[in-house]
């Protein structure tokens, strides 16, 4: 498997996931293991995930809060949807 290079708050935020496994299913999980399923998950509404680039802001943050949230978008045409397999 090749290697890529996350931010520390990504870092942080898997870490944090995998230790939500842990305490919930009682088993370990390495960082390969955890990121093989999102990705696995994410294939299969491969859909959606799609449409989260279709704009340039998926995710906005509120400069007061710093409350992140998805604004409602605007999807942009695009051609026929072509099987990725």
């Amino acid at each position: 498997m090749d290697s890529i290079a996350l931010d520390e708050q990504t870092e942080r935020r898997l870490d944090k996931l995998r230790a939500a496994v842990r305490r919930r299913t009682g088993q370990p999980i390495s960082r390969a293991e955890l990121l093989n399923q999102l990705v696995e998950d994410a294939y299969a509404s491969r859909s959606e995930v799609v449409d989260m680039f279709r704009t340039s802001q998926a995710y906005v943050a509120d400069e007061d809060s710093g409350t992140v949230y998805r604004p409602e978008r605007e999807l942009v045409p695009g051609g026929a949807e072509q099987p990725d397999e």
